[in-house]
């Protein structure tokens, strides 16, 4: 399963998925993680390209700050498109927290719960970690 990294927590995500590959979860999972620059994206993308973009390749964007500043916004494009079939989004409330060992692991044991009863999530729009 592809995660896609936003720029926003790219600093941040490496002791994440250092947890999730110590704790295991990388490979029952088979996760593999994409930063947003690896794609034709790009940083300066429009966050309603980013939702459309992780839905159509069947990724999960994991973000912090995506909000409802105006149409092109992820909440205001989850709000506007989301179907019973989509991709949640996964937004890390407290990113700088990952620093601190107890939440990091709560954080990818949820995001490892979450990803294990996908199904269950589908049209959810956005999901909090942790």
């Amino acid at each position: 399963m592809q995660l896609l990294i936003d720029y926003n927590l790219e600093g941040d995500m490496d002791l994440l998925i250092a947890t999730l590959q110590q704790d295991g979860w990388t490979d029952l999972l088979l996760l593999e993680f994409v930063h947003l620059r690896e794609t034709p994206l790009g940083p300066e993308a429009k966050d309603n390209d980013i939702w459309r973009y992780v839905q159509a390749q069947g990724m999960i964007l994991l973000t912090n700050n995506r909000n409802k500043d105006d149409e092109t916004s992820l909440q205001a494009t989850i709000e506007r498109e989301n179907s019973p079939e989509s991709l949640p989004i996964l937004t890390i409330a407290s990113p700088l927290r990952l620093k601190e060992s107890g939440y990091r692991h709560t954080v990818a044991e949820r995001l490892a719960e979450i990803l294990m009863n996908l199904e269950n999530h589908l049209g959810t729009g956005r999901l909090y970690l942790p």
